[in-house]
């Protein structure tokens, strides 16, 4: 367990636990606040330009969080886990880990840590608009809220594990994080490309908040969440394997 809390103290004292929840809070109370009062902050444009803002839906609100989540919350998320899983990065540090444990022994908490932080955040931050959303628009069902943030930390996961598998195949921490930002950019456009393999991939679950709250059935991202799960053991074993071969 040394390991497990050396990789939970470092989280916590580095603070980058508050910047990854800040990042996801934040959004969590200005989409909902936004999408509620949009017409009024359109108003107050002025130049003569009048501007008609859809009226406000728990789908709209919860679609403006997702919309920041899934751009800006996912970079954070990113980098936050390449500085810790791209350790190799700083040769005098990988050469202390790599004599104290199995390279196994030393990804597997920095996955784990790193992915339970970011399913959290988001998982919190989607409860923020959930109750500002009921407050300011209209109630959300619970159970449509609660499988789509279920999705998505499922999704968030994956997006470690693949910055873990990043990590084994560049060094740096820019470089490991950018690798990263570019597979899942892929995910989704591969998915437009070629229709049929959309409902397998992890990138799917990314709408899946907004698309049950507007009433699609749960079992229609099954696929996607197995396929995330399969793909996360299969990203953090080729991981260890990489890591376990490289030179420092």
């Amino acid at each position: 367990m040394t390991l497990w809390r050396m990789e939970l103290a470092r989280l916590f004292r580095t603070f980058r636990w508050a910047g990854l929840g800040a990042a996801y809070i934040a959004f969590g109370l200005l989409g909902p606040l936004v999408t509620r009062y949009q017409e009024a902050l359109f108003r107050n444009v002025g130049g003569g330009i009048t501007i008609e803002a859809p009226p406000p839906t728990p789908a709209l609100a919860i679609s403006a969080f997702v919309g920041n989540a899934s751009q800006i919350g996912l970079i954070v998320t990113i980098f936050i886990a390449a500085g810790s899983l791209a350790f190799d990065a700083h040769p005098e540090w990988a050469s202390f880990l790599r004599t104290r444990a199995p390279l196994a022994r030393i990804l597997v908490p920095k996955f784990g840590v790193n992915a339970a932080a970011a399913a959290s955040s988001f998982a919190l931050a989607a409860v923020v608009a959930w109750i500002v959303t009921t407050a300011l628009i209209a109630p959300i069902p619970a159970t449509a809220m609660l499988a789509g943030i279920a999705y998505w930390a499922l999704y968030l996961v994956f997006a470690v594990a693949v910055v873990a598998l990043a990590a084994g195949i560049v060094r740096s921490v820019v470089g490991v994080a950018g690798l990263t930002a570019v597979v899942l950019l892929v995910l989704p456009l591969f998915g437009q490309i070629v229709a049929s393999v959309k409902p397998w991939l992890p990138s799917s679950l990314v709408g899946a908040l907004v698309e049950l709250i507007e009433g699609t059935s749960a079992t229609s991202f099954l696929r996607a969440a197995v396929a995330s799960a399969l793909s996360t053991v299969v990203c953090v074993t080729v991981a260890v394997r990489l890591l376990a071969r490289r030179e420092v």
